[in-house]
């Protein structure tokens, strides 16, 4: 059989038969896109693996029961196929080329996989996201396939998109004794079986099929993401493919259109999940077929603004700004650069032309999201006419709305960000009027989100202010930095401004002063946070001896391992996928001794750390350690939640920042045999965490003296 006859062959499985009738609609080989298009053969039929690829049947169960159950491939050649493939190895690999043999036997497995996924999505709660189930790491085996496909799809990506839009229209397009299977796969667990859609609730059973069906087709959606954003890595190496690319541009933009009403749907929060996939898809595909990608979004927007002025436009603008914020600046080589941010000066342009307030928000959004990974890593960049222009063009207008209250929030980072990009005469002529707004909105107390706003703004400008442009003369460096401690860390004051803020934000203004000013970001920040010089009988302010000890190990850290300039500060870390963006540090736990803090210039601060550091351990466990041992009889009968709380709690966060900084601190003065009984008894605590840090100290101090006697 002919490549292009067997290419029209496609095989419905149901009860043991096989049926012919749809095989005109599940063509691989002209998948049709949503403009009536279709896709041909082209130069990647000349590939290792080619369109043959697209004639191999998976089997779940192969035997000579004529009743076995076969999992049908969208490239099904017929039922001589399905006995084929049920022969032995040899037989398959006589008849086909090793390249293909793989890519059959990958996409075998990825069917088998899949449908298990789906099974196992239709047997949860209807209350339990898609994410929980399907996102990356859940699943290592799911995720080592994932990770196949991507490898392959540099040698043969196209077979591999052919196969999987296949797959996509098929599982799209449920049989009629599938759709009606969805209620029994629902019911396969012992907990959903008598239960309704929402836990204990009656279920009407064509609503209830409907929201199943909702959801298992939001699960293949999910599912074909995955895939698309770990091959599409590989469309560098396959120029041309235009209508390949087309097709999955269809698709993702149809989930960046408005839907009404669906923050009332059961499956809304998957509704948006899904979305933010297909945004982090068009993200990838941005990377190697940008024009294309901007070209569709530009005509997409275009149409919208022609539209008639209403609240259903102005959320259908929004939705599709949505669909680009994992859209990333291309760094190099200098056209894509440019290009990139010629794009960026069409949107805002946009943005100087709307007066939607709600869309300017959005649209403000969109920039942070772009220019956030700019800024981490722009250099030279800086003075290329393009950004230089974009910057100038936004930052008088953005700066005025920070001044009014309805625009703060979204506007407070989009500045930051411009002057994050920004030359470094235009940051330093520019910075100290916006740092001034940020300090004053530190303490807003009638709007904490502000506060926390303001604080991400100046850490990264901070960050750009020591790392980037290297401050500016001492007296002006000084100056600027003695009005930040001291807003963020007020004198007299037992607190932190703002107040319930992550400390490990406050650690990192810290590291980065200390990268250019060590010497003041000891003396002047930690030794003041520890209370260095005062005696220490009552712990008084835990979250600022917290913060200061956490900063000195980390900056210690990063001196020892010789790491160089701390990176900015990044949004979350976490992908809709469950791809990482963060990679995960590990911190020496090695001793740190006068030898090696003179080695790495801290020796200075060394000595002074370790005297406060004891007395700190000693007063906490006078006041928080001997007290909550879960062996006294005070404490018997009573949960840990109700005993650690109020002014317990950021005491005992102390207690465990002081714990699981042994050994690589040993406090001053303190016998070997002292802080052995110290931390054995801290096992016993009545802490959870605390106990599981006190047991790992103990455990690798042992490790670590054991080592030295011998």
């Amino acid at each position: 059989m002919s490549e292009d006859d067997s290419s029209k062959h496609h095989t419905d499985h149901e009860s043991g038969s096989m049926d012919h009738s749809n095989h005109e609609n599940d063509n691989p080989g002209g998948i049709p896109g949503a403009g009536g298009g279709s896709i041909t053969t082209d130069s990647e039929s000349r590939s290792d693996v080619t369109d043959a690829a697209s004639q191999s049947t998976s089997r779940t169960d192969c035997d000579s029961s004529a009743d076995s159950t076969v999992t049908v491939l969208p490239w099904s050649g017929g039922p001589q196929r399905v006995r084929s493939v049920c022969g032995s190895a040899s037989d398959a690999s006589n008849n086909v080329r090793p390249g293909e043999y793989v890519m059959r036997s990958l996409f075998a497995d990825f069917t088998v996989q899949a449908e298990k996924k789906l099974d196992q999505v239709l047997a949860e709660p209807q209350e339990k996201p898609l994410s929980k189930v399907l996102q990356r790491g859940e699943d290592p085996v799911f995720d080592q396939l994932l990770t196949a496909f991507g490898s392959v799809a540099e040698h043969c990506l196209p077979s591999i998109l052919r196969a999987l839009f296949a797959w996509y229209e098929r599982q799209m397009k449920p049989s009629d004794a599938m759709a009606a299977s969805l209620t029994d796969s629902a019911k396969k667990t012992p907990e959903n079986r008598g239960k309704g859609l929402f836990s204990g609730e009656p279920v009407e059973t064509k609503e209830a099929e409907t929201i199943l069906q909702e959801r298992r087709d939001l699960a293949v959606e999910f599912v074909f993401c995955l895939i698309l954003i770990e091959v599409l890595k590989q469309l560098p190496f396959h120029p041309g493919h235009e209508q390949l690319v087309t097709y999955i541009e269809n698709v993702a933009f149809k989930h960046f259109k408005y839907r009404e009403g669906i923050q009332n749907d059961p499956n809304a929060t998957n509704i948006h999940t899904v979305a933010d996939l297909y945004a982090e898809v068009m993200g990838v595909l941005a990377q190697s077929r940008f024009q294309s990608v901007r070209k569709r979004f530009m005509t997409e927007l275009k149409d919208l603004r022609a539209k008639e002025p209403n609240t259903h436009t102005t959320q259908s603008i929004i939705s599709l700004l949505m669909g680009m914020k994992f859209f990333r600046v291309k760094m190099v080589p200098i056209e894509e650069f440019e290009a990139s941010f010629q794009f960026m000066q069409e949107c805002a342009q946009y943005f100087t032309e709307v007066k939607d307030k709600d869309i300017k928000h959005a649209l403000a959004g969109l920039f942070v999201e772009i220019l956030v990974p700019v800024a981490a890593t722009v250099k030279n960049e800086v003075n290329v006419p393009c950004l230089k222009n974009f910057v100038e063009s936004l930052y008088g207008s953005t700066l005025d709305m920070c001044t009014k209250s309805k625009h703060r929030l979204a506007i407070f980072p989009l500045v930051t960000c411009l002057l994050c990009v920004s030359q470094k005469t235009f940051f330093l002529q520019n910075w100290h009027y916006f740092l001034a707004l940020c300090l004053s909105h530190l303490k807003n107390h009638r709007d904490p989100k502000i506060s926390r706003v303001a604080l991400e703004s100046l850490y990264r400008l901070l960050w750009v202010y020591m790392i980037r442009i290297k401050c500016e003369s001492n007296s002006a460096t000084q100056s600027r930095l003695q009005s930040i401690v001291n807003s963020l860390f007020p004198k007299g004051s037992k607190a932190v401004v703002p107040r319930d803020t992550p400390l490990n934000i406050f650690v990192k203004i810290i590291q980065f002063i200390a990268q250019e000013r060590l010497d003041f970001a000891m003396r002047e920040i930690v030794f003041d946070l520890l209370s260095v010089g005062r005696p220490i009988k009552l712990i008084l302010t835990p979250e600022r001896m917290s913060i200061g000890l956490r900063a000195f190990l980390v900056v210690a850290d990063s001196l020892q391992q010789k790491e160089g300039e701390p990176p900015m500060p990044r949004t979350s870390g976490v992908l809709p996928s469950g791809n990482t963006l963060r990679v995960k540090k590990t911190y020496l736990n090695k001793m740190l001794t006068e030898d090696t803090a003179r080695s790495i210039g801290m020796s200075a601060y060394f000595p002074h750390v370790r005297r406060v550091f004891v007395d700190i351990l000693r007063a906490l466990d006078v006041q928080y350690g001997r007290p909550l041992m879960m062996t006294s009889t005070q404490n018997v009968n009573k949960e840990p939640d109700e005993m650690i709380t109020g002014e317990r709690k950021p005491r005992i966060d102390l207690f465990r920042t002081c714990v699981a900084a042994v050994p690589r601190l040993i406090p001053d003065a303190m016998t070997g045999s002292e802080l052995v009984d110290l931390l054995s008894r801290l096992t016993l605590h009545m802490d959870e965490e605390l106990r599981a840090l006190a047991y790992q100290s103990l455990q690798t101090l042992v490790m670590r003296l054991s080592r030295l006697e011998t």
